[in-house]
């Protein structure tokens, strides 16, 4: 009988230059060779009405200008897989990834809301001492 566990890493970027971010995604877009079944030709597809909304969702919302780089760490993330799944007795099952925006303005506001939405509930603690000397005191 199997046994599944589930391992997760997550990551947060920190935006501090939008234009720089903007540009690089579109570049990136512009030479990405994106097609669909109404558009099989990559140049049709990027000049179709399509193409042409997501390049502007591209330009104006950070997630989607980020997430044309999610893809650009699969090659190390695949090769994570593979050193996961080369263990003895171990077969990686990859579920997938995802981009989305952060509440806060700052670092410690970002992990904050990062941990409440994971439901992290020794976050507090571990970033205030005080709280986690209450804590292991049953004050709290």
């Amino acid at each position: 009988m199997a046994k599944f566990m589930f391992i997760k890493f997550s990551l947060m970027a920190e935006i501090t230059d939008t234009d720089a971010l903007r540009d690089a995604a579109l570049e990136k877009f512009d030479a990405n060779d994106s097609t669909s079944d109404d558009y099989p030709d990559t140049a049709d597809w990027h000049a179709s009405e399509e193409g042409q909304e997501e390049r502007r969702q591209v330009a104006t919302q950070d997630v989607d200008a980020l997430s044309q780089f999610v893809g650009f760490g699969l090659a190390e993330a695949r090769r994570l897989l593979e050193v996961i799944d080369g263990v003895p007795g171990i077969k990686v099952v990859p579920l997938g990834s995802s981009v989305g925006p952060m509440e806060g303005t700052t670092q410690a506001e970002a992990r904050d809301a990062w941990a409440e939405r994971e439901g992290i509930t020794w976050w507090p603690e571990a970033r205030d001492a005080e709280l986690a000397r209450q804590h292991r005191e049953g004050i709290t």
